[in-house]
């Protein structure tokens, strides 16, 4: 009985459910290879972000395992399924790349505060603390009123007391006169207190109204002290008070009657006369410029002059005369002042 033709039918459909097989194990391999990779490089990820500096191995994917075969098939059978696989296309896995977390910028650092301005900038406080320490030369014309009594008397003693009254109330012929001082400030006590001294030239100084007498030139000496309050931007409120003495030159009547006195054998000089004066004053005081002041003062005054004081004896008759004045000025003083 001749033999037929093996079918090949049978090898084939095998062979396809082998392609088959192979192919559903590779799809269902990939996405758990894909998914384990996905965690490690997160796993890697959060150990650079915490410090970490090596980088997490990434494990390569498992190969899938061989689809298992028929025991039952030929050597035939198991060579053309080899050559089946080999010509059947293996999709590749691709390896995820270790993914590095990149390094956090360094914090840029703060600009550095600005300093604040020296004290001696602030225009507020120029007024007092700007010029601490320095002279100031100042100068001024005084307007003044006054009310002023000369108090005297001449008597003769002998056998009868004579006595006679000389006295009288006058205003000063004049009203302006001229201060030049200097001044400087006292840090170890106050950067606001000052001192200093001055002078005040009067002139021809004498009696007007009613009873007119020239008691010749007047000038003063004295010393002051004085505080400023600072009130507005440069401005300032100075409290000060002075004292000192009085020169008095004689001249025009009380001259003439030094020199009667004379001739008549009393002992009388003509020398100046001496006297003291106090008074305290208030005003304000303004810069202009880095070296000008300008300011005024209300200043009240009261002087005493001494210009006669002779007891002695003529002819055997005790011979006295006494005069002496005493004036109360209340005036406004303007000047200016150049600091050094």
């Amino acid at each position: 009985m001749p033999l037929l033709p093996r079918s090949n039918a049978p090898r084939s459909s095998m062979l396809r459910l082998g392609s088959a097989l192979l192919s559903a194990l590779l799809v269902l391999v990939t996405p758990e290879a894909l998914a384990a990779s996905k965690s490690r490089s997160k796993a890697k990820s959060s150990k650079v972000r915490s410090g970490t500096s090596k980088a997490a191995p990434v494990t390569p994917a498992p190969q899938p395992a061989p689809s298992p075969e028929p025991a039952a098939e030929p050597a035939s059978e198991e060579r053309k399924e080899e050559e089946a696989e080999a010509v059947a296309p293996v999709v590749p896995v691709e390896q995820p790349r270790p993914v590095v977390a990149a390094k956090p910028a360094a914090a840029a650092r703060p600009a550095p505060a600005p300093r604040p301005a020296p004290a001696a900038a602030r225009p507020s406080e120029s007024s007092s603390k700007a010029t601490a320490g320095r002279m100031r030369v100042g100068v001024g014309p005084d307007l003044f009123l006054e009310s002023a009594r000369l108090n005297g008397e001449q008597g003769i003693q002998g056998i009868n007391v004579s006595r006679q009254d000389e006295s009288f109330d006058y205003s000063s012929a004049g009203f302006v006169s001229a201060t030049l001082w200097l001044n400087t400030s006292v840090p170890s006590v106050s950067e606001r207190l000052r001192v200093g001294a001055g002078a005040r030239i009067f002139g021809n100084y004498g009696a007007g109204g009613g009873r007119t007498f020239g008691f010749g030139l007047l000038n003063e000496a004295f010393a002051f002290a004085e505080y400023g309050l600072p009130v507005a931007n440069k401005t300032e409120v100075v409290f000060a008070a002075r004292g000192g003495l009085s020169l008095l030159v004689p001249g025009q009547e009380f001259a003439a009657e030094i020199r009667r006195l004379q001739e008549q054998g009393v002992g009388v000089w003509s020398v100046p006369r001496v006297g003291w004066l106090a008074g305290p004053s208030v005003g304000a005081r303004r810069r202009m410029t880095e070296r000008i002041l300008l300011r005024a003062d209300i200043l009240a005054q009261v002087q005493q002059q001494f210009l006669f004081a002779t007891s002695e004896d003529i002819d055997e008759l005790r011979y006295t005369k006494n005069w002496s004045t005493l004036a109360l000025r209340l005036g406004l003083s303007l000047g200016v002042e150049f600091d050094f």
